[in-house]
């Protein structure tokens, strides 16, 4: 195989650093860094249906994939950001949480575990239901009603 070869095909798919991100337009986007001192800006950042995420770039990684071949159409796959990852899960869990140690946790057992620093919002325009065989309810520092 040819140097030229070589090198498209490592191009196809590279590990970047992640800087700029912006989530305010129809698809998020950033610039990404695909070798040293080599950056893309505006690459569009893929993410699974049904999950939104603003990764703090700050140590932000990801994969790149150069469409087609062509490094001029690149698209990012989901970002990861190891200082801010969540870790400590059990097999079979699954959790949503951000930067700032707030989560959901869909346990193995069946539960879901939310924690968070501020307050839970619920809002339905036709009420909401709680199902159960118990509720209970505990107010801290604040009040109740």
């Amino acid at each position: 195989m040819d140097r030229d070869t070589a090198g498209k095909l490592r191009g196809l798919m590279r590990r970047c650093s992640i800087r700029n991100v912006r989530d305010d337009g129809e698809m998020q986007t950033c610039s990404v860094e695909v070798a040293d001192g080599i950056w893309h800006d505006d690459v569009e950042v893929l993410m699974p249906f049904g999950f939104a995420a603003h990764v703090p770039a700050d140590g932000a990684l990801g994969i790149v994939l150069a469409i087609g071949g062509d490094e001029g159409d690149l698209v990012v796959l989901p970002i990861a950001n190891p200082s801010t990852r969540m870790g400590g899960l059990k097999e079979g869990e699954v959790a949503l949480y951000n930067s700032h140690g707030d989560k959901m946790v869909l346990t193995a057992g069946g539960d879901l575990d939310i924690k968070t620093g501020a307050s839970v919002t619920v809002t339905s325009p036709t009420g909401v239901s709680v199902e159960g065989d118990a509720l209970s309810l505990k107010a801290g520092s604040g009040k109740l009603e």
